[in-house]
């Protein structure tokens, strides 16, 4: 429940803390004293939208705090959030001139979004427009939701849907696969097929390019070769290089023969004579096999020829990354050729989510029906309490074109007071009063299933009086069992009722103007609603019929 709230800088108001209570606050004030402006402020603390204008004129920030008995579902949120958990709970909201705001749970910074879902658990603001709000489906089925048991089948519908929803996607995105044009996919056919002309994975290109240097340097290769090995042996101009060799190796072996100081160098000249002689025959041989293939080189030469242009037409480093940009192809392609087949596919999943939606949308509308029936003979019985013994209400159902997050229905709420008139739709009810009364009906139908700890009714008496007034009075204390009633009111019926009484009321000078707030008892209290009896010229027995309004509600509260 709401205990404490406390504004600064807003609107007309400069300072001002209310204290509230339990049970039922009845606000009073003339119009244009400042009511609205309090609960504007309450409704920027509870995370609505506001702008700069809020912000009272000559100061630059205004803060907004109030303070609320914190329900056991908030602490566990608070604790899952990391926020301080605290038996109270405490929102604070600043907006500066500039219109930027910052929002504080227990003095945690969190977003607007944040504060403004704990505020929806902790007040259930009806302002002047709930009225239109009750004529829309979302409205309608939140409120029967809310008052059934079976948030299993919301849980259930949900999961269909966001499967239903998946379907629907991965379908879309086939059909925009397949809308794609056929060149596209023949240009990349013919890029494969240049790309499989190179064999590029079967063919060694490091070992190709070898090849090809050698075939095109052949004639040189075998001159350099011959060359060397007629520098070892070649004797046309006196001894060969190996013969010269040869006598060196003598002449070591000598020195062997002698003394075994040179025996190491002995062994390394033995070793280098068999290398030698190694070495030479290698030589010869690799001459005489170099090879001449003209036609060789001329197949080798188109397919490096070929490998160029395909390399710069890809911009391309080697073989290897064109044998990747070839892989990515061919997935490309299979990817493609794929595509009318996942297609297929993708109908029937779409098929089957959106059956299995519907299934758990029709067990889900089922139940809806079944208490919004419930709902709609409690809201019949409610309204005779108060004057209206001909009400008629009907919840009509019916399948909506489309299913969406809420539901597969359509809903209608159709509304009749008196006798012999069909139930029409709600939107075409003309009286104010009755349209107070339906509402008020609404909010206290079920209240007790709902876990809102704090209820905030804005006028909803409007167009209504005598003993009407009296009767919706009584039910604001009904529901005031339950939770925290606080009734901006215009009836002096509910203001003798609640337990509670604040005047709102705006003092002028020649430099502002301000609005305050005062808790009303006793002989004020009374000249307060004597003046909502008889205006602004309070007689005597307005006094009486006050005090008796007042003294009859606490006798009835004894009882």
């Amino acid at each position: 429940m709401l205990k404490r709230l406390q504004i600064c800088n807003y609107a007309l108001i400069e300072e001002l803390e209310i204290q509230w209570n339990p049970g039922m606050t009845a606000m009073t004030g003339e119009t244009g004293s400042g009511k609205s402006i309090v609960l504007g402020a309450m409704g920027l603390v509870l995370g609505h939208r506001t702008d700069a204008s809020a912000v009272r004129q000559g100061t630059q920030k205004c803060v907004i705090e109030a303070t609320f008995l914190c329900p056991k579902p908030l602490t566990e949120w608070l604790k899952s959030n990391s926020y301080e958990a605290w038996p109270e709970i405490i929102l604070r909201r600043e907006l500066n001139a500039e219109g930027r705001s910052r929002a504080f749970v227990n003095d945690s910074p969190v977003t607007a979004g944040e504060l403004r879902w704990v505020g929806e658990q902790l007040v259930d603001l009806h302002g002047q427009d709930n009225t239109r709000l009750l004529l829309t489906r979302a409205y309608q089925l939140h409120w029967i939701d809310e008052r059934a048991n079976h948030s299993d089948l919301i849980v259930s519908y949900n999961n269909a849907y966001k499967e239903y929803e998946k379907a629907k996607q991965t379908l879309r995105d086939l059909e925009l696969e397949k809308a794609k044009p056929q060149t596209d996919l023949d240009y990349l056919q013919y890029q494969l097929k240049e790309l499989s002309e190179l064999q590029l994975q079967d063919r060694n290109w490091n070992g190709l390019e070898e090849e090809r240097n050698a075939l095109e340097h052949s004639a040189e290769l075998r001159h350099d070769l011959q060359t060397a090995w007629a520098a070892l042996t070649d004797e046309s101009q006196g001894n060969s290089a190996i013969d010269r060799f040869q006598e060196a190796r003598k002449r070591v072996a000598a020195t062997t023969q002698r003394t075994s100081q040179y025996a190491a160098l002995h062994q390394r000249v033995e070793a280098l004579a068999i290398e030698l002689d190694d070495l030479s025959q290698e030589l010869e041989h690799q001459a005489e096999s170099v090879e001449e293939n003209p036609q060789r080189l001329h197949i080798l030469m188109g397919w490096f020829d070929d490998l160029q242009k395909i390399l710069h037409k890809h911009n391309a480093s080697d073989a290897q990354a064109l044998i990747q940009l070839e892989a990515g192809m061919k997935s490309r392609l299979d990817k493609a050729s794929s595509v009318q087949q996942d297609y297929e596919a993708a109908v029937e999943r779409e098929e089957q989510a959106k059956r299995d939606l519907l299934l758990q949308g029709q067990a889900l509308m089922t139940s809806r029906e079944t208490t919004a029936a419930e709902l709609a003979v409690q809201i019949q019985n409610t309204l005779q309490t108060m004057h209206m013994p001909h009400a008629q209400l009907k919840f009509e159902f019916s399948l909506a074109e489309q299913p969406d997050p809420m539901g597969i229905e359509a809903i209608e709420m159709r509304f009749s007071s008196n006798p012999g008139i069909a139930p029409l739709p709600l939107q075409k009810i003309a009286s104010g009063g009755e349209k107070s009364r339906l509402m008020l009906a609404f909010k206290a139908v079920g209240h007790d299933a709902v876990s809102i700890p704090t209820i905030i009714l804005d006028e909803i008496d409007t167009g209504v009086s005598g003993n009407v007034a009296s009767k919706m009075a009584q039910m604001m204390k009904r529901m005031s069992q339950h939770q925290q009633v606080i009734a901006v009111t215009h009836l002096p019926q509910v203001a003798a009722i609640a337990t509670q009484h604040l005047k709102v009321a705006k003092k002028e000078s020649k430099e502002s103007t301000h609005t305050l707030v005062e808790a009303l008892k006793d002989d004020v209290r009374v000249m307060e609603i004597a003046s909502m009896l008889s205006g602004t010229s309070v007689s005597e027995a307005a006094k009486e019929n006050a005090a008796a309004l007042i003294a009859d509600h606490h006798s009835q509260e004894a009882n």
